[in-house]
């Protein structure tokens, strides 16, 4: 999100923050975006369940390539966003549960390695594809394996902002706001008058002498 990164600064933040796979090699579209071939599935997977990854104080969303995708067209609504579940139950830990609560949400891709080897208990932690123009949802009613319903909370690592009038992730197009160092900005225009001439009546005052 935020300004096209150099090639030469994708590199570097390829070699430090995905030393542990094999180096990918990356390539530049003229409309601004990068693809990025690994030398296996597995090392693909691998980079995109540990994100999520900041680049420039800003979320780099990594999406996969499919045969159906066509960047041209596309406008990036549907993102991959981690989200938590706090304190979900032991009983909705396994893999069918959490694509069950998950698909709520959007389309989940992974769940994170402590997730799935259940090495924390304080929450669930899933990468799900969630289309950012609707709100983003704070709960969801789930059903256990024992038939009871209850309402998990939901939390998102990165809320990205998305901007219904530009169609674009990153901004959002919003009035001017008054402050301290602006503060016409709160004060409504006045009226411009306009200006009507009339003619001024004479009073004649007869001679008297």
């Amino acid at each position: 999100m935020g300004e096209s990164p150099t090639f030469a600064a994708l590199e570097r933040f390829m070699a430090a923050q995905w030393n542990f796979v094999a180096k990918p090699k990356a390539f530049y579209h003229n409309d601004g975006y990068f693809f990025i071939t690994f030398c296996s599935m597995h090392d693909r997977d691998n980079v995109l369940s540990s994100g999520p990854y900041m680049f420039r104080n800003k979320p780099m969303i990594p999406k996969m390539w499919t045969p159906e995708s066509d960047f041209g067209k596309e406008i990036l609504q549907t993102i991959p966003l981690w989200v938590k579940y706090p304190n979900l139950p032991l009983s909705c830990w396994g893999a069918d549960s959490l694509s069950r609560i998950s698909s709520v949400l959007g389309t989940p891709l992974f769940a994170d390695e402590c997730t799935s080897k259940i090495e924390h208990i304080s929450f669930g932690r899933v990468l799900i594809e969630i289309d950012v123009t609707r709100d983003l949802k704070r709960n969801t009613t789930v059903l256990d394996p024992n038939g009871r319903t209850f309402e998990q909370k939901v939390e998102y690592d990165c809320e990205p902002v998305y901007c219904a009038k530009c169609l674009v992730v990153g901004h959002k197009c919003s009035p001017v706001i008054a402050s301290k160092t602006n503060p016409i900005a709160a004060k409504p225009r006045a009226p411009k008058l306009k200006q009507v001439w009339h003619n001024k009546e004479r009073t004649i005052v007869p001679d008297t002498m």
